[in-house]
């Protein structure tokens, strides 16, 4: 983790650079796609454990800071990584409705998972 009294860790992203587009082109770089939301976690949107390795080397190279992948982790948006990175930044808070979207696809998928996982018959066979 940064030691803000370490003057090698206090690096952070260049002084002209905005910290959303700095963790969203990471993001986009990382993920292969054009299409990054600011307010859904990594996972969520095509991440996986292997990427967000991939993710933590990206933004180190871009800000001179390590970041470690537990870090990320718990910052999962690209919102919330502008804020890890750059303490002052104030992003607009997303819209309520567009969060609780995302919540009610998140647990939309859950509950399906969970329906789809009971026994499973072959085709044809009967109950008996």
């Amino acid at each position: 983790m940064a030691n803000p009294a370490d003057p090698e860790d206090t690096a952070s992203i260049p002084a002209d650079a905005d910290p959303l587009q700095l963790v969203r082109q990471a993001w986009q770089d990382v993920l292969g796609t054009d299409e990054v939301p600011l307010d859904t976690g990594f996972f969520e949107a095509g991440g996986n454990s292997m990427l967000l390795v991939m993710l933590s080397d990206e933004l180190s190279d871009r800000t001179g800071r390590e970041l470690e992948v537990a870090e990320l982790f718990r910052h999962d948006t690209v919102r919330a990584q502008a804020r890890l990175l750059d303490p002052s930044y104030e992003p607009e808070a997303p819209a309520p409705a567009a969060a609780a979207a995302g919540r009610g696809r998140l647990l939309g998928s859950a509950r399906r998972g969970r329906a789809d996982s009971g026994p499973q018959q072959p085709e044809g066979s009967a109950a008996r």
